[in-house]
């Protein structure tokens, strides 16, 4: 059921323990762990097949258009649902739960974001853990604003920052032959920005498929990065790895000596 149809149809208290309670299985899972929720990122195409969805707009290229955080804050109530489900997560014991602002463009956005966690009681970097998702260029070409504005983590969207650095739309077959994470561009977009998060004690991690290439995993543990995710059938492989290139090398030489 979309999200939205469930507000306008005064069901907002519903969909806040929607969120709530699938949220609260996951975070009590991990225990102390901590657990960063994604505010919401379903595309227009996405959106349309639930109920209620026959209002979304039509879209020529949905990648590109009305998603992320510059939907939400369109409609800011969606957005501040999400909080308001994060701020009774917290106020229940499950302080291990952060937010995770997708699609990040601007600085503004993340100013904007912040009053709402205010507003609904959360204080971002006091007591939440805040951070964004690094998933185009020019979100690279600002890391060093968002982290001066205040943030306590950045997750690489590889699949996203791929496909917008290379122009190359990964649900089309004619260029899948041209899409790689591991392209140059790609590589030095992730070191620069693992760079400057060092510098503000910024943490950096890594989702979607590409942590589950060896190369990847070994380019991004001597870049230094904090944390990367993987498929489950990849865990034992890409552990191995880690721990065979962090024996060989300091992580501390490793940050200070690679280079691309």
């Amino acid at each position: 059921m979309h999200p939205a149809y469930l507000i306008s149809n005064g069901r907002k208290e519903e969909l806040i323990d929607i969120i709530f309670t699938n949220v609260k299985r996951i975070a009590a899972a991990f225990g102390t762990k901590p657990v960063w929720y994604r505010t919401t990122d379903l595309r227009t195409d996405e959106y349309s097949h639930l109920e209620g969805g026959n209002l979304e707009p039509a879209e020529d290229n949905p990648m590109l258009g009305w998603h992320g955080i510059r939907r939400s804050l369109d409609q800011e109530e969606l957005l501040r649902a999400e909080f308001a489900a994060i701020r009774k997560l917290h106020d229940n014991g499950f302080t291990n739960v952060g937010i995770m602002l997708p699609m990040v463009t601007d600085v503004s956005q993340v100013k904007r974001a912040k009053t709402m966690l205010k507003e609904v009681g959360l204080e971002p970097q006091d007591n939440l853990d805040f951070g964004v998702m690094i998933e185009t260029p020019a979100s690279v070409q600002i890391i060093k604003e968002l982290c001066g504005e205040g943030i306590d983590f950045v997750s690489f969207g590889t699949n996203d920052l791929t496909q917008f650095t290379l122009a190359v739309d990964r649900n089309n077959e004619k260029v899948q032959k041209l899409y790689d994470e591991m392209h140059p561009a790609v590589l030095r977009q992730i070191k620069y920005v693992i760079d400057v998060c060092k510098d503000y004690d910024t943490e950096t991690s890594l989702c979607g498929q590409a942590g589950s290439r060896p190369e990847m995993a070994e380019f991004l543990i001597k870049a230094g990065i904090d944390s990367i995710a993987v498929n489950p059938d990849s865990i034992n492989k890409i552990r191995v790895l880690a721990a065979k290139i962090e024996k060989k090398l300091l992580l501390s030489a490793a940050r200070k000596d690679f280079k691309l």
